[in-house]
């Protein structure tokens, strides 16, 4: 696969392992990756600038991805977001569906399906 050279994935989950493999897995497929442990610290960073992808939890301590996202919304940062869930319940599908994200992957991620939801966040598909 070739190297996209477009920008930033950024990856934002509390669970330090889920952080690790996802990133690993990004990077396999030819994208930069960059993980952050909360939305606060994603928030915080010099990142936000450079991301063109944001793979996020749902579910965190503090802020949630759903929150963040809403954040992101009100300062006028609109970025694709991909959301990941270990808990997919109906309220959340419906929380989820009400607002930007462009999809909701459950845990364990599938490679081939978190590829080509990053493809089409970056106009790629």
């Amino acid at each position: 696969m070739s190297q996209h050279n477009n920008g930033l994935i950024a990856i934002v989950d509390d669970d330090p392992l889920v952080r690790a493999a996802t990133s690993s897995l990004v990077r396999s497929f030819g994208w930069e990756a960059r993980a952050f442990a909360s939305g606060a610290e994603l928030l915080a960073s010099d990142a936000l600038a450079r991301t063109r992808c944001l793979v996020c939890d749902v579910q965190m301590p503090g802020m949630d991805g759903i929150e963040l996202l809403d954040t992101l919304g009100h300062q006028g940062i609109h970025i694709p977001t991909i959301f990941i869930t270990a808990f997919a319940t109906a309220r959340m599908r419906e929380r989820v569906g009400a607002g930007a994200a462009l999809c909701m992957i459950e845990k364990p991620i599938d490679a081939g399906e978190l590829e080509t939801w990053i493809g089409r966040a970056l106009g790629q598909e």
